[in-house]
């Protein structure tokens, strides 16, 4: 019994140490458990905010597609044959890359327009968004990925009907990339293991930040909460499960697009959320496991020494331990602060880090004013604005506000400072913690600035924009609006009345009546007006409005205010400046149509001038020769042989010169000529004219072209002329006559021979009128064959281009527009 009694304090001791021992443990693993629950847990509403803020990136993506397609829509119902043009222009009007194409379909499904497809129409009554938008309702139709078979990408069609008077008579689609979408969900600061993703109201996926090509054509399982029907139907929320795609669990948020029942579901991974605990829950177990020893050691002391002191005073330092070790640990910036001095007295390591004094000793006994800026962003002095805030939290024993600090290197951060009051052996102190906020601070900065810039925007191009609530009644107007009425912000406040005061008196009724109809229509609508200044100026301006609706309840009216009376002069003094432009050209046209008429005159009389002494001049030679040729010497017959040569030169060179002239005048009788044909004709009667010669010739078939016939009937007959007399010298004439592929909106054909060729120096004189680049000893001719085909190309909007080597033959291509 006596060693029973003598074992029971040591079985005590053991047994209060073990126990003590379990506690610390299990205690360090609900501290570490409460410190996950807390990163999760603020890592869900992170990825909720994410969520939140990406689903309104995403709504205004489709916002701005679905207002490219009313747009789209408006045009194609006013002017079909200008939606090409507005199709570029809205295309160019979103960012680049997200919209693949914008098409048309009529009520029977056929493809009609396409800005990236060509050739025989397609038909589209069997997709989804075209059956669901043939019911007449005027709405936007979001349908499931698809690869497209223009470029392979896998694309979102988003389509609105067409409607006129109620009555269907189309659609109207634009192409979302889905790697534009991914890209955009992408741009999210997140780690490598987090993930964005954008999913249909069936789960299927509509955009993935990472492997989207992958995610392209899966479907999320039922379990998601965002998919469950059992549950109410929920704008947003969070929950935990591994990823579908690869299995990392993560922590996801999510958002759902009402209108669309698209959801953005932001996935953060637990390695991310919770790496900033590991080094944390390494030391704890070390301390763990430290202090487990020290206890065992511990209670091997008591039993020689102080029993239930030892064991409580152990306890006790083991707890504070622990508190210091969770202080020093923790990533985010904490220390404590002295109010009576306003110095830090106490802080952890990652206050050290953020402040950049030193190390710690240089850190504690730092004056609050020794990290933060001279002056806070309100203009306050700091110390002042600290004296405030620590008060504050003296009083209500917290405080929470943002404090600019700056570092001994100039540099300045913003923080959000939590200031807690608490008792610390009689004292009372402040302790804090310090969350960095300098990239949020950026962000609202940036929007600032980008709302700033937009009100420049609108000022400059003089573009204001309303709203107005129409359950309040609350309007309010842009500030260009106040500028283009010429009102005082601060003397009147926005009403329909005041606008209506400035509106010319011939269009209050107008503009009333629309204001009207704006409320009852789920349509964008347009108008444009006058304004009279009250010293009587009149302005122009360009109304557009939109209300958007809940159900059937419309709930709020949105427009836009254009000032376009600079456009509207512009447009006045270009009518102007046309008309003048169109007197002018009557005029040039009348007076050159009479130099025409004056020159036709001249040259038929001197053609008829000319004959008639060289007709004289060629038979008295010709009389001469025949009468006195014997009597006359070889020298003497051999100079009127020449004149007689030199007369009928000249009639030629004039029968040249009639011919150039005619083919300016008269109306052109274009149609559509074989030149296949036609080659063939006159290369027939080439060679009957000279059938000794030995010639090669190849023509290709099915050669057409549009033009006058008779006009280019003389262009291939200069053409084959010239390949045939350049080809006299070769054993045997090739002449060739082919298609020439130019890639344009035209014919074009080559003649080509093996003759003698040209020089290229010389080839800008090829159709200018009597210029020759070979003796007319060695070939005939007047020199103005070339110079004709050339004008008759050019009055059919045509062209020609010579191309030749000396004794390696010429080769002419010329061209004729397509009708």
């Amino acid at each position: 019994m006596k060693a029973w009694r003598a074992r029971l304090p040591v079985l005590l001791v053991l047994a209060l140490t073990a126990l003590a021992a379990a506690l610390l443990w299990w205690q360090t693993g609900r501290a570490q458990t409460q410190l996950q629950e807390q990163l999760r847990a603020a890592a869900g509403q992170r990825s909720l905010h994410l969520a939140d803020a990406v689903a309104g990136q995403v709504e205004s993506l489709i916002a701005l597609a679905d207002g490219q397609l009313q747009t789209a829509r408006r045009e194609w119902l006013r002017d079909p044959a200008d939606v090409e043009r507005a199709a570029r222009v809205l295309i160019e009007g979103v960012p680049r890359r997200m919209v693949t194409h914008l098409s048309v379909a009529d009520a029977q499904g056929r493809i009609v327009f396409h800005t990236t497809e060509r050739g025989p129409p397609t038909r589209i009554d069997e997709q989804p968004h075209f059956q669901a938008l043939s019911d007449g309702r005027d709405r936007l139709f979001i349908g499931q990925p698809q690869r497209s078979r223009l470029n392979g990408g896998w694309t979102v069609t988003a389509a609105r009907p067409l409607l006129r008077n109620g009555r269907f008579e189309g659609t109207v689609q634009v192409g979302l990339s889905t790697e534009f979408l991914a890209r955009r969900l992408g741009a999210v600061a997140l780690s490598p293991l987090d993930v964005i993703a954008l999913v249909g109201p069936d789960g299927t996926f509509f955009a993935r930040s990472r492997d989207n090509e992958a995610a392209m054509g899966k479907r999320l399982p039922a379990d998601r909460p965002f998919l469950s029907t059992a549950l109410p139907l929920r704008d947003e929320g969070t929950f935990r499960m591994s990823g579908h795609m690869d299995g990392t669990p993560r922590l996801y948020g999510w958002s759902r697009l009402r209108e669309h029942g698209l959801v953005v579901s932001v996935g953060l991974a637990d390695e991310g959320v919770l790496a900033p605990l590991a080094p944390a829950v390494a030391r704890a177990r070390e301390l763990t496991s430290a202090l487990t020893a020290l206890l065992l050691l511990g209670g091997l002391g008591m039993v020689l020494l102080l029993r239930r002191l030892a064991r409580s005073e152990a306890r006790t330092q083991a707890a504070r331990a622990l508190r210091n070790r969770l202080f020093d640990s923790s990533q985010v910036p904490m220390g404590v602060i002295d109010p009576a001095t306003m110095c830090l007295i106490e802080c952890n390591d990652a206050a050290v880090r953020a402040y950049r004094l030193g190390g710690r000793e240089q850190t504690l006994g730092t004056h609050v004013s020794a990290v933060s800026a001279p002056q806070q962003r309100n203009g306050v002095e700091s110390t002042e604005a600290a004296q405030a805030h620590m008060a504050q939290a003296m009083e209500r024993g917290m405080a929470v506000f943002e404090w600019l600090h700056q570092r001994s290197d100039g540099q300045r951060w913003d923080a959000e400072v939590h200031l807690m009051r608490f008792e610390s052996e009689g004292r009372t102190l402040l302790q804090f913690t310090v969350i960095d906020i300098t990239a949020r601070r950026r962000v609202e900065e940036r929007l600032q600035a980008s709302e700033t810039r937009l009100k420049e925007a609108q000022r400059i191009a003089s573009i204001g924009n309303w709203e107005r609530d129409l359950r309040s009644g609350q309007l309010s107007w842009s500030d260009e609006i106040y500028r283009i009425l010429e009102l005082d912000p601060a003397k009147h406040r926005p009403s329909f009345r005041t606008f209506l005061s400035r509106v010319h008196a011939d269009d209050q009724t107008l503009v009333a009546e629309a204001y009207r109809a704006v409320a009852d229509t789920r349509e964008l609508q347009g108008m444009v007006h006058r304004l009279r200044m009250p010293d009587g100026r009149i302005k122009h301006v360009r109304e557009t409005a939109l209300t958007e609706f809940d159900g059937e309840q419309a709930v709020r009216s949105v427009g836009t205010v254009q000032d376009i009376t600079a456009v509207r002069e512009a447009e006045e003094a270009l009518r102007r400046l046309n008309e003048e432009l169109e007197d002018r050209v009557a005029a040039r046209t009348r007076e050159l149509s009479q130099l025409n008429r004056e020159l036709e005159s001249f040259a038929y009389s001197v053609s008829h001038d000319l004959r008639t002494p060289l007709r004289g001049i060629n038979g008295f030679a010709s009389l001469l020769a025949e009468e006195h040729g014997d009597r006359l010497g070889a020298e003497a017959r051999e100079h009127l042989e020449r004149i007689r040569q030199s007369a009928s030169g000249m009639g030629q060179l004039i029968d040249a010169l009639l011919a150039l002239a005619r083919v300016n005048r008269g109306e052109l009788q274009p149609a559509w000529v074989d030149i296949s044909a036609l080659a063939r004709t006159l290369a027939a009667e080439l060679r009957a004219g000279e059938p000794q010669r030995a010639s090669d010739w190849f023509i290709e078939d099915g050669l057409r072209a549009w033009g006058d016939p008779a006009l280019l009937r003389s262009v291939m007959q200069n053409l084959l002329g010239n390949a045939w007399k350049y080809t006299r010298p070769a054993p045997v004439a090739r002449i060739r006559v082919q298609r020439l592929d130019t890639g344009g909106n035209e014919t074009a054909f080559t003649v080509s021979d093996n003759g003698a060729g040209f020089d290229m120096r010389y080839a800008g004189q090829l159709f200018e009128p009597f210029k020759r680049l070979h003796s007319p000893k060695t070939f005939e001719g007047t020199g103005v064959g070339l110079a004709t085909v050339q004008r008759v190309l050019e009055r059919h909007g045509g062209w020609i281009r010579g191309e030749g080597e000396p004794g390696q033959g010429a080769r002419f291509g010329f061209g004729l527009p397509l009708p």
